[in-house]
């Protein structure tokens, strides 16, 4: 049997747990006698999506229906699954309030058979419901008899009888169908159920018999292990779970950016390329390696023969003309790193690497090795071959920095370089040099790491506007382009930028708050440009991506201080809409809002990057600092990272330092500084790390007493609480500790 098995899979039923490895289903619907109005609970603005654990052993959600409240629990339990249904009938009288426990089959796999108790237990107990299908069985039942219970073939026969024949109805008696219904109303305000699934059907009967007493404590427990993870990490969690969803193309599970658009937008499956990306380094974070690599094989799977990855796939439309800004390589990094599995980079190596030479082959228009977004004239996605296309391969798709630009046919691009585009390639061949060179391949290596370097070279030349003081994309007559974007600081995020561009990039531009700067940073358009009025997508609104993208280049390049403001200032943006149990796709850049726009789906994966972001100021595998603890200015006191390597780390900041922790205790604690330690190396008997500036002396105390130790290669002396370090005005030092 595969891995995955009961969940909430089907994108339009949050109510409905399903086991694609029988397909059979467990689904709730309600009816308000009030407005004569039948649901299947589907997802909408007023559904309430509660903790969520990963492979289903707990999920929780509450929806609105005319007044009243219908929550609903369950947790898988191996091969079976037990919930509950709870009536809050806020909106009328509770016998006039009904809700319906459904098992069967969505598809036509297997049939259903009800079971009523004989004699004077017909009066007492709950029937059993039956499913058989080739190779097994199981039995279904409530904890309480229900007021009927019926069989169908189509189980939206019911809604449609409760609305025009009422909930005193009986409908046709059956021996067989696809489906039981059990009919309650709020009278019993709460219903416990159980599932077991067996090779045979007594085996099936003895699993539910076992299962269905204990459900109300097993579901109690799992709330309460849903709970007791840190705020932030069971934020990333449960929007990332309740958006996971299966494919029914390729038969596998995946994450889309919100299982609100699978079905009535993108008729029941949608992958965005860059969302993907996002969603393996979300899961990698929170230690979700299946859901991580299922998401790997989402956007692995948007390969075309022509060896791009396509932006969308779809059962509606399909982009194979157009891509996504190259982002593969740093997700696929961040996961091998996180997970500790180096067979991720094998996988995903060759496809992100035909991905990247696509690029150079598919988006120089005018020839100058400065490349452009674009659309080309294959396949029939909605508006294939136009700028529209264009603008959304840049996932920016109404951004400002669009508006100078036309497209030319002739080259399928649009007629200006993209500053955010190259500086994503020249990161992408970095990362993907790194790992041809982990895989033996040092010839392809060689050649990334070469064209890497001359390609940025290119960006400071030709896209560096000096008047401005700032990298912008530039039109083919020469002109830069007024607008700008966050994206203006991917070459910090790329290590493009020389010492003095970054120095002016963020003192003149990120700072400013009349640009990107202000309150609620980081501005998705400057301020300053009246675009940015527009409040309208991505003209006037933050964007976690983008955010992400500015606050690792400020990390690179050393700017601790203005990371921590740009990750305190998107976490406390974040925490806002989560005390509502809302992750928004963006936020208003003037007051910080994300439920403002109807542009801003309330409830999407990549807006839980802001609260990672918040986690990894403190904490974080880095692809360039490899792994870090602390900051001058953390927006969290603590925060945890599960590792392949080392195992759950913590870190801590008091008063007057910061403190690592690992599953063994103690790895070292850093008294009188909060700067950010790079480059932390774990070793067996030994400790080796970058130090940060400190105006004050530091102590750093290991878990055993030190044999000995060197600063920059120089022997310093020990004490038993550790290593004196005298301060220093610069930052990168390197310690290391041998422990006895």
């Amino acid at each position: 049997m595969t891995a995955w098995g009961w969940n909430t899979w089907e994108a339009t039923a949050p109510s409905e747990v399903r086991d694609p490895r029988t397909g059979l289903a467990v689904r709730v619907s309600a009816y308000s006698t009030k407005a004569n109005d039948a649901t299947a609970l589907p997802l909408s603005r007023d559904t309430m999506l509660g903790p969520r654990l990963e492979d289903g052993r707990y999920l929780e959600a509450t929806f609105a229906h005319h007044g009243s409240r219908v929550r609903v629990r369950a947790a898988s339990e191996g091969d079976d699954v037990c919930g509950a249904v709870e009536v809050f009938p806020e909106g009328e009288w509770g016998l006039r309030f009904w809700f319906t426990l459904e098992v069967g089959f969505p598809a036509d796999d297997g049939e259903v058979r009800l079971e009523i108790p004989a004699g004077e237990a017909e009066y007492v107990d709950p029937p059993v419901a039956v499913a058989t299908w080739s190779g097994g069985a199981a039995a279904f039942s409530p904890a309480i008899r229900p007021v009927t219970q019926h069989l169908y073939e189509t189980r939206e026969d019911v809604l449609r009888e409760f609305v025009e024949r009422g909930y005193y109805y009986r409908p046709p008696v059956r021996d067989l169908g696809r489906w039981a219904v059990l009919r309650f109303n709020a009278i019993t305000p709460e219903v416990p159920w159980a599932l077991g699934v067996g090779a045979t059907e007594a085996e099936a009967r003895e699993r539910l018999a076992a299962l269905l007493p204990t459900t109300p404590g097993l579901l109690d427990e799992r709330r309460a292990k849903a709970e007791v993870v840190p705020e932030r990490p069971a934020a990333i969690r449960d929007v990332l779970n309740w958006n996971t969803v299966w494919n029914p193309v390729w038969d596998a599970p995946y994450t889309p950016a919100t299982r609100g658009w699978v079905s009535h937008r993108f008729g029941g499956f949608i992958v965005w390329q860059i969302d993907s990306w996002f969603h393996v380094i979300l899961a990698s974070h929170v230690g979700d390696g299946a859901l991580a690599r299922a998401n790997l094989e989402a956007a692995l799977g948007c390969r075309t023969d022509t060896g791009m990855l396509a932006a969308l796939r779809g059962v509606l439309t399909d982009w194979v003309d157009r891509s996504h800004p190259p982002l593969g390589a740093h997700a696929v990094w961040s996961a091998a790193e996180s997970l500790g599995d180096p067979s991720i980079l094998e996988r995903a190596y060759p496809v992100l690497r035909d991905a990247y030479r696509w690029w150079w082959t598919a988006r120089d228009g005018n020839g100058d090795g400065v490349l452009e977004y674009g659309s080309s004239p294959v396949g029939d996605g909605h508006f294939v071959h136009t700028r529209l296309a264009a603008m959304d391969e840049s996932f920016n798709d109404n951004s400002p920095v669009h508006d100078e630009l036309s497209f030319v046919p002739a080259t399928h691009t649009l007629d200006g370089a993209d500053v955010g585009l190259n500086a994503l390639l020249v990161h992408e061949a970095e990362l993907l040099a790194r790992i041809a060179e982990g895989l033996g391949r040092t010839d392809e290596a060689d050649d990334l790491r070469s064209g890497a370097q001359a390609h940025a070279a290119r960006i400071r030349d030709v896209l560096w506007d000096d008047e401005r003081g700032v990298f912008a994309n530039r039109r083919w007559d020469g002109v830069f382009v007024r607008s700008l974007s966050p994206m203006s600081f991917a070459p910090l995020f790329a290590g493009v930028a020389s010492p003095a561009q970054a120095e002016r990039l963020v003192t003149e531009w990120l700072r400013h708050p009349a640009r990107f700067g202000g309150p609620y940073p980081v501005a998705g358009t400057p301020h300053e440009d009246p675009a940015s009025l527009d409040n309208e997508y991505w003209r006037g609104r933050v964007w976690p991506p983008l955010n992400y993208i500015v606050y690792h280049g400020l990390r690179r390049y050393g700017f601790d201080v203005d990371a921590a403001w740009v990750a305190e200032a998107g976490d406390a943006m974040f925490r806002r809409s989560w005390a509502g149990r809302r992750s928004y796709e963006n936020f208003n850049q003037r007051t910080g809002e994300g439920g403002d726009s109807p542009d801003a789906e309330p409830f999407y994966t990549w807006g839980t990057l802001l609260p990672m972001l918040a986690e990894e100021d403190l904490l974080d595998l880095d692809p360039f600092d490899g792994l870090c603890v602390g900051s001058p200015a953390p927006p969290v006191t603590s925060a945890s990272l599960p590792t392949g390597a080392w195992g759950l780390l913590r870190a801590e900041v008091q008063a007057d330092g910061v403190t690592l922790a690992g599953p063994d205790g103690l790895v070292f604690r850093a008294r009188g500084s909060v700067g950010r330690f790079r480059s932390v190396t774990l070793e067996r008997d030994a400790l080796s790390l970058s130090l940060p500036a400190s105006a004050v002396p530091m102590t750093i105390e290991v878990t055993s007493p030190a044999r000995a130790a060197t600063l920059v290669g120089v022997p310093v002396e020990t004490s038993a609480s550790g290593v004196e370090i005298a301060p220093s005005a610069a930052a990168g030092r390197r310690l290391r500790i041998e422990r006895g």
